[in-house]
């Protein structure tokens, strides 16, 4: 009897040590990737609108500036895509500061849509997360 409860018991602990071992996932940023590429550019933009307004505080006329602006900036970086495969290699640090000049113009307009303190705010928020980006890229590496 005390052979069979033994044995009982080291097979309901095996059959519980086994029912935690989780699946494999899938790679976190190719899931991602893929949502995003299902998006219409329109989506994009109110995602990223909503996303700034949730964190900003923006009022509703700053969000529709906000969204219009990040439609454009969308638009444009979709036809930079397109000419990606195009560009020679030697062209590209011309389009590399081309892209840094686009980033430069996008956070002029920003600023003229964002008071001095949601500026400043979105100034630190992009702060930390490149700062977070190199922490990753460092410990990848």
């Amino acid at each position: 009897m005390k052979k069979l409860l033994i044995l009982l018991a080291a097979f309901s602990i095996s059959a519980a040590a086994s029912a935690q071992i989780t699946p494999v996932k899938t790679v976190r940023g190719q899931y991602q990737k893929s949502q995003k590429q299902d998006l219409t550019p329109e989506q994009r933009a109110d995602r990223a609108a909503q996303k700034l307004t949730k964190s900003l505080n923006l009022s509703a006329a700053q969000s529709q500036q906000v969204r219009q602006l990040q439609l454009a900036r969308i638009q444009q970086q979709q036809a930079n895509k397109g000419q990606a495969g195009t560009v020679a290699k030697a062209d590209r640090k011309a389009r590399h500061q081309a892209m840094k000049g686009q980033r430069a113009q996008y956070d002029a307009q920003l600023k003229q849509i964002l008071s001095a303190d949601q500026y400043t705010k979105y100034a630190q928020m992009q702060a930390d997360k490149k700062a977070k980006h190199q922490a990753k890229r460092q410990n990848k590496g």
